[in-house]
């Protein structure tokens, strides 16, 4: 076991970014605020983890100040991003993480410019960069059961429906993109603590557009959705080496067959699977039949 660990380190440490990507789309999306500021918010934590852990701080210190970086800025930012709804809130957020990309590229005394940060110290445990995952797996499993997984699934549906329940919609949406910016965040130090790089080409558009992939294979509102799409995006191409130039056409086939068949993911396929395994052992009920008329 130890030995396929080790063997498949770089594929794993693929696994998990993607799988915090994923979950960090997934944790704003769930209370209905559809952001693009995951990849900024990535960025963020991944140069902040870079210039942290070359300045020799100890890695756990660095990544609960990460966190709270991107948890605090996104608090910041979010009574502007309050005013907005759907596309709106989308392209603004869209904007944001572009506004990042381009900060990258100038603020080179922080960044590293176009070269982007290298040399840092890789401290971050495989141990560790799993259970880091499981624990986030674990927390949005959570959110999802009881009162706030109730109240959150009504805001996602109809946020004056939620209001009339008792829900304080701008402080649950609030929460929810501040918890996913964390997230986002998390997922840069993961990247630069275990590879010791980082830079412009980590953060562009392909990346945003591979966290939501991430989404939309695995499933979009269920829980487990990211963590089976990370696993599926990170291994699909290791699969398709031999396929040459034809691995990316075969990928986007596959992403593009779930979307239409089956728009809750592969963790939906599975469910609906399950069903029907579970069908013919399921008890029927008990047909009652009407008493006879009396003579």
């Amino acid at each position: 076991m130890i030995d396929w660990l080790a063997a498949n380190a770089p594929l794993l440490r693929n696994i998990s970014v993607l799988a915090l990507l994923g979950y960090s789309v997934q944790l704003a999306l769930r209370a209905g605020v559809f952001s693009f500021a995951t990849v900024g918010f990535y960025a963020i934590g991944g140069y902040v983890t870079a210039n942290l852990l070359k300045a020799g701080w100890n890695w756990v210190a660095v990544m609960a100040l990460v966190i709270v970086v991107g948890f605090v800025f996104a608090l910041v930012i979010s009574p502007v991003l309050n005013r907005l709804r759907h596309l709106f809130l989308a392209m603004a957020t869209l904007a944001f993480t572009l506004f990042i990309q381009s900060l990258a590229l100038s603020w080179a005394t922080f960044t590293g410019g176009a070269q982007g940060m290298f040399g840092v110290r890789r401290v971050l445990p495989q141990g560790a960069m799993i259970a880091i995952v499981v624990v986030v797996v674990l927390i949005v499993w959570l959110t999802q059961r009881g009162v706030l997984g109730r109240a959150t699934s009504a805001l996602r549906h109809d946020e004056l429906l939620a209001a009339s329940l008792g829900v304080n919609v701008s402080r649950q949406q609030t929460m929810a993109f501040a918890a996913s910016s964390g997230v986002g965040a998390l997922a840069g130090f993961v990247q630069v603590s275990t590879t010791g790089v980082f830079g412009p080409d980590d953060i562009s558009f392909s990346t945003v557009v591979t966290s939501l992939t991430v989404l939309v294979v695995g499933g979009a509102i269920i829980w487990a959705g990211p963590l089976v799409g990370a696993i599926l995006v990170g291994t699909l191409p290791l699969y398709l080496v031999k396929a040459g130039n034809l691995s990316l056409i075969i990928q986007a086939v596959v992403v593009l067959a779930i979307v239409v068949y089956q728009p809750e993911g592969l963790v939906g396929i599975v469910k609906y699977l399950f069903s029907i395994i579970r069908k013919p052992f399921r008890k029927k009920p008990r047909e009652t039949t009407a008493g006879a008329p009396a003579s």
